[in-house]
């Protein structure tokens, strides 16, 4: 379970749930820890991990890897590379996250992030995650780079081209169909997976519905416009074994959300 989801909650509470509900094991959200004092957040994050017996699985960051001036990349190098080691202190072994964000379009993200890309941004960013993907190699740490809009992964196409730059096997990729929906009309088909051909180490799913020009995600695993059957069905026929994480970014309640999206999931894997 993506902490996100009790985002309005503390972090006790998201583990609290977690256990509750049956996930076995929970993303950790930069909204439930201190970004500035990583390592006694994260010291503090991974304490009530074991009390509740719901491991961390997974670490999300934010960075800007692709902006013009090389003094600020080299320091979010360095502040993604800390991430790294203070992961490695406590045996989390992923890191999530988006290594730069590009948008004027508030309401269209498919105007935003790699349709805005120039040939350098893939360049400084595959530069970086270099780095950062030695560093955490050292670890046995794997780095995901989640497929997000306004981002400069924001589509699977764009995504397996970073990929093809960085070329290290411990820097992979994390579809998130829900994401997608709003983003590339072609990722919206589950075959659009081959592209990444291989290179998928991580898996968000949550749903999105359209109405009236809009998108919305206040919609369970199971509702929306995403069939994530199909998705589930086809990572399975691609040979992905790994971790699966659910996010609901929506309104409301989120322990309805966390409830019912543990027994859809359940229900999916167990049909397959």
């Amino acid at each position: 379970m993506h902490s996100y989801t009790f985002r309005a909650y503390s972090l006790k509470r998201a583990f609290g749930a977690a256990q509750r509900f049956g996930w076995d094991a929970i993303e950790l959200q930069r909204c439930h820890f201190d970004e500035d004092d990583l390592e006694n957040s994260l010291a503090k994050a991974v304490k009530l991990s074991g009390r509740f017996d719901v491991p961390i699985t997974c670490v999300d960051f934010i960075t800007d890897f692709i902006d013009k001036d090389r003094g600020i990349v080299n320091a979010n190098v360095r502040k993604v590379e800390e991430y790294v080691r203070v992961c490695a202190k406590h045996g989390i072994k992923m890191l999530n996250g988006a290594v730069g964000t590009l948008g004027r379009h508030p309401t269209d993200y498919s105007k935003n992030g790699s349709a805005m890309a120039r040939d350098i941004q893939y360049k400084r960013a595959a530069e970086a995650l270099r780095c950062v993907g030695k560093r955490a190699a050292k670890h046995g740490i794997q780095i995901v780079i989640e497929i997000h809009m306004n981002t400069l992964h924001d589509t699977i196409a764009s995504t397996a081209r970073l990929l093809d730059l960085v070329a290290m096997d411990n820097v992979l990729a994390n579809p998130d169909p829900g994401n997608m929906f709003s983003t590339c009309t072609a990722d919206r088909d589950p075959d659009a997976l081959d592209q990444l051909d291989g290179r998928v180490g991580y898996v968000h799913l949550k749903n999105c519905a359209f109405h009236a020009g809009e998108y919305n995600y206040s919609v369970r695993l199971a509702d929306g416009h995403v069939d994530t059957f199909k998705w589930l069905k086809k990572l399975r026929d691609i040979g992905y074994k790994g971790p699966i994480c659910v996010e609901y970014c929506g309104e409301g309640d989120p322990h309805a959300a966390a409830k019912r999206d543990i027994r859809y999931l359940n229900d999916c894997m167990a049909l397959m």
